[in-house]
Parts: C-alpha cells; sequence; structure tokens
C-alpha cells in the first residue's frame, strides 16, 4: 500500500516515491474520460491524494478529473513544452501526491507526425508510466486478440501493464473474451465493463458540465465511481503504478523540489497584491490551472465573480474573462445589464482586461444563438454569429505586429512569438479598419484567419486561448502592465 501521510511532505523528505499510470486507449469513444473520472474518485474516496494530468488543449475533461479527484488538473503537451519541462511539470506536481493518472487524447498512438512524436505513446515513454490500454470491446469477440497483441508489439518500449475492456455485452461475452485473452497473451485484465447506460458519463453531459448544477455533477461522479467499483481491480492498479518510480532519480526529484522552493520564496516576497477579477459561472470557466497559478505566484489575488448572477463588479485591478459557454447562457448574460454596463464603463475608464474566446464574444454587442439575438457587454463594436462547424480548431502561433510603443503598452515588450490553441463555433461580423489587431496568425484561424487580438484603450480580447509554460512572460507583462496602469490612474 502507498504510504499516503509520508509521500505528501516532499519539503521534509527528499526521498520520494512517484505513483502513477498512463490511461490511454486504441480508438477514441473507448471510455478514457469515463473511467478516469472513475478511478479518480475512487482513490480520493481511500483517503489518496490522487494527482490528475490530461494529455492535450483541453478545458472540459480537467474540470471533470478537477472534481473526481478534487485536486487542480495540469495539461501535458508537446506542441507547448519541450520534453525537460513537461517531465519537470508532471514530477512538479506528483511530488506532492500519492498517486497521479494521465488521462490520454485519442488513441494510444495516434499522431498526425509519422513517427508518433507527439503520441500518447510517447507521452508515457517521456514519464515513464505505465499504460492501462481501455478497449472498446462492444464489436470484438476472438478478434480482440490480434487488437491487442498488435498495440503491445508495435512499440515495445510502451509499457502496457494490462487492459480495461469497456462496453462488454453480457456475462457471456465476457466470459469468451477473458478466455482468448488469457491464451493468447500475458496481459493483467485490470476491468471487464458491461455495457450500462448509467455507467456512461454521455458526450453530451461531458461537454455541457455547465448547465449541471454542482450537486447534480457530484451526483453523477460518484454514482459512476460506485458503478465501475464492482468491475475494476483497483488494488492491481495501485500496484503497477509503483512502477514509475524507477524512472525518477533521486537527483531530479531534488531538483524539481528545488525549483518549486525558490518559486515558493519568490511568491513570499512579492508585496502589493493586484487584485483581478476573474469571470468564473457556468458562462465562463475555460481556464488552465497554469495560468491562474502563474498570476497566484505572481503576487495577485483572484477574485471570482458572475457575470450571469452577480450584479457588481467586485474591487479590483484588472479583469480576466475567459473561455466557456456564453452562447448557451447568453439571455442570462443580456439580463443581467448592471455589470454589463459596469464593464463597459470600466474599460472605458481604462481598466486592464484580457479575455479569450467566449470572454472575446462576451465583450461585444451581441450573440445571435438558436436564432435569437442578445445583447452583449458592447465595448467592441461586433455581432457574434454561430457555426455548425469550428471556425477556428486547433494549435496557433501568433506573432505581435510591431507598433512601437503601441506594443509597449500592450505588455508584448519582447514577446516575440506564442503558442496557443482556439476551438470556435464563431466568428464577428465586425466593420472594416475598426480595430487594430496585435496578433499576427503563424497558425489557426483567429477572428478573421490572419490576425487576432482586438485592442481597445486597455483592452486585449481573442479567439485564442494562451498556456502560460508555452509562453512564461505573458502574464508577467500583463501584471508590469496593470501596476504601470494602477500607478498611473492613482497621480490622476
Amino acid at each position: 500500500m502507498i504510504n499516503v501521510e509520508n509521500n505528501r511532505k516532499y519539503k521534509k523528505n527528499n526521498i520520494n516515491i512517484i505513483n502513477g499510470i498512463y490511461i490511454s486507449a486504441a480508438k477514441r469513444n473507448s471510455g478514457k474520460t469515463t473511467i478516469s473520472i472513475a478511478l479518480s474518485r475512487l482513490l480520493s474516496n481511500r483517503g489518496f491524494s490522487v494527482q490528475t494530468f490530461k494529455k492535450g488543449p483541453d478545458f472540459i475533461d480537467p474540470m471533470w478529473l478537477n472534481i473526481a479527484s478534487r485536486n487542480r488538473t495540469y495539461n501535458l503537451d508537446f506542441y507547448f513544452m519541450s520534453e525537460d519541462k513537461i517531465r519537470n511539470h508532471f514530477l512538479k506536481y506528483s511530488l506532492s501526491s500519492d498517486i497521479s493518472i494521465v488521462e490520454g487524447n485519442h488513441g494510444l498512438h495516434d499522431s498526425i507526425d509519422m513517427l508518433g512524436k507527439s503520441s500518447n505513446a510517447s507521452m508515457s515513454k517521456l514519464l515513464g508510466l505505465p499504460v492501462i490500454l481501455i478497449i472498446d470491446a462492444g464489436e470484438l469477440n476472438r478478434g480482440v486478440v490480434p487488437l491487442i497483441l498488435g498495440y503491445k508489439e508495435f512499440d515495445k518500449n510502451v509499457d502496457i501493464k494490462g487492459i480495461i475492456l469497456n462496453k462488454v455485452h453480457s456475462q457471456r461475452h465476457e466470459k469468451n473474451l477473458l478466455k482468448v485473452i488469457k491464451h493468447y497473451t500475458d496481459l493483467k485484465i485490470f476491468g471487464s465493463i458491461i455495457n450500462n447506460s448509467e455507467f456512461s458519463i454521455k458526450q453530451r453531459h461531458l461537454g455541457l458540465l455547465s448547465t449541471m448544477s454542482g450537486l447534480e455533477i457530484e451526483n453523477l461522479v460518484d454514482k459512476t465511481a460506485n458503478i465501475i467499483a464492482d468491475y475494476v481491480d483497483l488494488e492491481g492498479i495501485i500496484k503497477i503504478s509503483k512502477a514509475a518510480d524507477k524512472n525518477y532519480t533521486k537527483d531530479q526529484k531534488k531538483y524539481v523540489i528545488k525549483l518549486i522552493n525558490n518559486a515558493d520564496k519568490e511568491k513570499n516576497r512579492r508585496n502589493g497584491l493586484i487584485k483581478i477579477g476573474l469571470a468564473f459561472d457556468n458562462a465562463f470557466n475555460f481556464y488552465y490551472n497554469e495560468n491562474l497559478e502563474a498570476l497566484e505566484n505572481l503576487g495577485c489575488e483572484l477574485i471570482k465573480f458572475s457575470p450571469i448572477s452577480d450584479k457588481y463588479l467586485p474591487d479590483i485591478d484588472a479583469l480576466y474573462i475567459g473561455g466557456g459557454f456564453p452562447e448557451i447562457f447568453s439571455k442570462e448574460l443580456q439580463d443581467n445589464k448592471s455589470i454589463r454596463n459596469e464593464i463597459k464603463q470600466k474599460i472605458e475608464e481604462g481598466l486592464p482586461v484580457y479575455a479569450e474566446c467566449g470572454g472575446l464574444m462576451y465583450l461585444c454587442k451581441s450573440i445571435a444563438y438558436e436564432n435569437v439575438l442578445n445583447e452583449m457587454v458592447g465595448v467592441i463594436e461586433a455581432d457574434v454569429k454561430l457555426t455548425k462547424k469550428p471556425k477556428g480548431h486547433g494549435y496557433t502561433k501568433l506573432t505581435p505586429y510591431s507598433y512601437g510603443k503601441e506594443k509597449e503598452s500592450r505588455w508584448l515588450d519582447k514577446i516575440k512569438l506564442i503558442k496557443g490553441h482556439e476551438f470556435h463555433h464563431s466568428f464577428l461580423e465586425i466593420p472594416q479598419n475598426n480595430y487594430q489587431f496585435i496578433f499576427k496568425m503563424k497558425k489557426g484561424y483567429g477572428v478573421d484567419g490572419f490576425s487576432d487580438g482586438i485592442t481597445y484603450k486597455n483592452l486585449l480580447a481573442g479567439y485564442t486561448h494562451m498556456y502560460s509554460p508555452s509562453s512564461p512572460g505573458w502574464f508577467k507583462n500583463w501584471i508590469a502592465f496593470i501596476k504601470r496602469t494602477k500607478a498611473g490612474m492613482k497621480k490622476k
């Protein structure tokens, strides 16, 4: 059994144990997220400090994993970080937990790179984690064997420790599957889950977490965990998680602990908290935890408020409005006229504001959703139109346009390249040449296929989601800009 109490005290004990597993699958929609959520909650219920990660740019799966594990979830991505940074990022949070769970994206070997450099297989090898492969067995019988053997033999350096069969039709189907797998392979079977409509967290639930109440979400997570408890070998999963530690030396762990301690000291040395209003409710909740921690480490106090239900803004020095589903809640956002008016007034007065995707949409004149036009803040003279297919989808690469003093005033000084991602089913109907764009799109769509980052006074709003580890100077520069703005406003 993992020694829960001792493993948490990493600042007092430099010899820490890394326990972890990598949840992957043969293909998409095999049940990775549902099983990861259930395992996280089951382990948390047993008193373990569970640290969850999600491969790739994602907000929705990490929100579920946050809830299930009762801890913040972090992202791991080859596009955003070097291999060394990914390993250190994983270690940073795993050192203070009892067990880590990394949920992959897509299939184990899926990658647009021919050699699979960005695949889950590559990530699992980089992190040194044993893999549990989820198999959607719904349409399989004896054919499950060549599938499993193919995945095991394709890259023998991937440490596939066992499998979980999902969507099994019946006890007879299960019996046949277990019999052939045990006969032809030496892989351990950590679970065999009978197809159960109550078990599956359907895609509409995953995608529309924002529309559910906190109690509904908790009940769904608990119900899912309780169902899966009867189908999986939790003790076996805990046991194989110990295989991860051999891939990390004491020196590597000490180096990361030193980084953590230095960051804590720097955080404690910072004076003069900057108060940032964080739009956070059902309409706005797409934030990387790395971004929030970057702001906290820079001495910021994050004050959550709801553009749906709060009538007035809190006492703040700046606003951060992230992504989410403002279109779904556009009627509620329209009805809260008082906070819309206040936000517009504060921006006109020079309040520093940074908005991403859903935040950009909210600051426009209106959002047209399901043939209904709802008024938004209106500080950006544009109307938001929804599309069935994504208008912008995937990684982005941006470079600042050079505007001299304007560049410095927008906290872009010394920033040459920004990597992010976008996923939006909307576009802006905006008068041409009405606004100055800050970013040129080297990759991605942005606002108009060429540019992103609309600026107005001290506002910057775009479709790109920033990820602080890939652009470490971004929030540091923004906070410096907020401090300068705050000081300037005091002099007036």
